[in-house]
């Protein structure tokens, strides 16, 4: 009997590894079909208490491969364009442009995840799902996201919601979307405006 349900064990994890294997397969399949999108977004911030606490809008670019643009216009302009090599942030607001290495940035977000097929990359996160909704949650605790929700319509994305480490959740509705339509590779290039503080971070 004890055997039988040693055997029973290992079967059981058995079958969520391989459910775990076939749910990043699965999203992989979905975004490799997605080779640009655009998309304006309704977003929706609420505290640990499920408590609304912020509304915003924006827009979302993505193009394969390694090439986002995330442009927030309320409640505050801010704006976040990454190629893959570089990674900008532009806060309007306080005038300052924050310049990363992107390579050293993309194992602190599954953000990235939307536009890499690295396997060294996507192993560092879980994937659960399947069909149209998809969660995704690194596997270091010290993320400052803990899971990446995503649901598609079609091939597209159709919303978004990204849970944090101090309890709040970003819940992105996409609208006007477009799916594999020609993007401009120039949206994905920033050069900071005359008399912004430029703080580069490529070094650190």
């Amino acid at each position: 009997m004890k055997h039988s349900v040693i055997a029973l064990s290992l079967l059981f994890v058995s079958g969520l590894a391989n459910a775990a294997e076939t749910a990043a397969e699965q999203l992989k399949y979905k975004l490799a079909r997605l080779n640009s999108y655009q998309a304006s977004f309704q977003q929706t911030v609420t505290d640990a208490t499920n408590k609304k606490v912020q509304e915003g809008e924006g827009y979302l670019s993505l193009k394969q491969p390694a090439l986002f643009r995330f442009e927030t216009i309320s409640p505050a302009p801010n704006l976040l364009i990454g190629d893959g090599k570089t990674l900008w942030h532009y806060d309007e607001t306080l005038e300052e442009l924050k310049v990363y290495d992107a390579n050293k940035e993309v194992d602190k977000t599954p953000f990235v995840l939307l536009t890499s097929s690295d396997a060294k990359l996507w192993a560092l996160y879980n994937v659960t799902g399947e069909g149209e909704t998809f969660a995704i949650t690194p596997k270091d605790k010290n993320n400052p996201v803990q899971k990446l929700t995503l649901q598609f319509s079609g091939v597209g994305l159709a919303k978004m919601a990204v849970a944090s480490q101090d309890g709040q959740t970003s819940s992105f509705e996409f609208i006007a979307m477009q799916s594999n339509v020609n993007i401009d590779t120039a949206q994905f290039k920033f050069s900071a405006p005359n008399g912004v503080d430029i703080v580069d971070l490529r070094g650190k």
